[in-house]
C-alpha cells in the first residue's frame, strides 16, 4: 500500500524522467566510435571545401555583371566548409585529449530498429550523385535524373513499383518545369534537345 502511495506522488513526469536518465547513464553504452576515424571525417569536410575552391577557378563569369559573380556560390560554399571542418577538427582533438584510447561513446543515438545504418547505403548515395554531375551534361537532366532516383530509392530499400516509377518521374518533370520553363534556368537535355527544341521548350 505505502508503495501505490509513493508511486502516485511521483506522478508519470518523474517515471519518465527516471526512464530518460536510466537510458542515457554511460553504463549503459555499448556503441563505441573510433575519435580517429571521426577526425579524418572533420578534415575530410575542410579538404572538400578546397577541392570547392579549386574547382571554382575553371567557372567562366557570367556575361551579366553580378556583383556575386557566377562563382560567388562556390567560394562562399567552399570557405564556409573549411572553416566548419577546421573548427570540429580542433573541437574534436581538444575534447578527446583527455581521453585515453582511440575509442570512445557514440553520439546521438543508436539506429532505428529495423533500419540499421549502412556504409553501403550513403557511399551508394554519394556515388550515385556524382554520377548525375558526370552524365548530366552528356545524357540530359531528364534521363540522367529519374535513373539516379531511382537507384536512391533502392538503396533506401523502396521496394513498391508505385513509388520507384512515379516519385523519379514526377520529380524530375516538376523540376524541369519550374527551373527549367519558370526561372528560365538553362538544364542540359542531351539527345532530346532537338525534339524540345521543335517544340519551342528550349531556344
Amino acid at each position: 500500500m505505502p508503495e501505490d502511495v509513493q508511486a502516485a506522488k511521483r506522478g508519470p513526469n518523474e517515471d519518465t524522467s527516471r526512464e530518460d536518465n536510466e537510458r542515457a547513464s554511460p553504463g549503459k553504452l555499448s556503441i563505441m566510435m573510433d575519435k580517429r576515424f571521426d577526425l579524418a571525417v572533420s578534415l575530410g569536410v575542410a579538404l572538400l571545401g578546397v577541392f570547392i575552391l579549386i574547382g571554382a577557378r575553371n567557372i567562366r563569369a557570367g556575361s551579366i555583371p553580378d556583383p556575386i559573380t557566377s562563382r560567388g556560390l562556390a567560394n562562399i560554399t567552399g570557405m564556409l566548409l573549411i572553416i566548419f571542418g577546421i573548427i570540429l577538427s580542433v573541437l574534436r582533438l581538444r575534447i578527446w585529449s583527455a581521453i585515453p584510447g582511440n575509442l570512445v561513446p557514440e553520439e546521438g543515438q543508436t539506429d532505428e530498429e529495423g533500419y540499421p545504418a549502412s556504409a553501403i547505403r550513403y557511399s551508394g548515395i554519394a556515388l550515385a550523385s556524382l554520377l548525375w554531375v558526370w552524365l548530366v551534361k552528356p545524357l540530359g537532366f531528364l534521363i540522367v535524373t529519374p535513373l539516379v532516383l531511382l537507384a536512391m530509392l533502392l538503396l533506401m530499400n523502396v521496394r513498391s513499383r508505385m513509388k520507384l516509377i512515379t516519385f523519379p518521374i514526377l520529380f524530375t518533370v516538376l523540376a524541369w518545369l519550374v527551373f527549367a520553363q519558370l526561372l528560365g534556368i538553362i538544364m542540359p537535355l542531351g539527345p532530346l534537345t532537338a525534339f524540345a527544341r521543335s517544340l519551342g521548350l528550349v531556344p
